[in-house]
């Protein structure tokens, strides 16, 4: 039930202080090295580690007014899912990460009420959902993962209307987002997921 999912990502958005603040791409890849290389990065080093250090190593980044320079990837084969606290390289390598299949990414700032959600297919943006604004492109290829996701549709900055963008109404929005995904990719993100170690990779600034 639709029920139940919106429950459990509302409870991710809740309990997640740093989720709100992060670029998260699921892409299709038959490997990491894969992923690594359509992001067309210097890899310094490579750790397993959890959500909790990708976010303090990219503060302390944040902090000394450096660019990002640490990526996590997990992986759930056939997908991968790269995460970035401070940075955006997945999101603007969004169209090669789609080359061999989909990918679609969420990023935005909780702070800034700003949310997007791409949609690539096949090396080409497809789509692009915004918070507070109109749906552009098509969104045919994805019509059938879209069903009972009106959030994404409506448009909530309509100053002729007397709405204007609030607190709520961007939960209501994540939460949608964050259904989408996980009907394009089959993965839900979870506490469990983020929990786990992953493969945290330090860049090249």
């Amino acid at each position: 039930m639709l029920a139940d999912i919106e429950t459990h990502y509302r409870d991710l958005i809740e309990r997640s202080h740093s989720i709100g603040e992060l670029c998260m791409t699921w892409c299709q890849a038959t490997s990491g090295d894969q992923v690594i290389q359509a992001l067309d990065v210097d890899v310094l080093d490579v750790t397993m580690s959890d959500l909790e250090d990708l976010v303090d190593e990219s503060y302390e980044d944040l902090v000394e007014g450096t660019v990002g320079s640490f990526l996590m990837l997990a992986e759930e084969p056939p997908w991968f899912l790269a995460i970035e606290l401070s940075g955006d390289r997945a999101f603007g390598a969004l169209e090669r990460l789609s080359a061999d299949g989909e990918a679609v990414c969420l990023i935005g700032s909780e702070t800034l009420y700003r949310f997007r959600l791409y949609y690539a297919r096949e090396g080409r943006l497809v789509c692009r959902f915004s918070y507070g604004e109109d749906i552009w492109g098509d969104t045919a290829p994805i019509e059938k993962h879209l069903i009972g996701l009106c959030h994404l549709h409506e448009r909530y900055a309509d100053v002729q209307e007397g709405r204007i963008p609030g607190e709520g109404l961007l939960e209501d929005w994540r939460i949608h987002a964050f259904i989408l995904m996980e009907r394009i990719s089959g993965v839900r993100v979870s506490f469990e997921l983020l929990g786990r170690k992953h493969a945290l990779h330090r860049l090249r600034g």
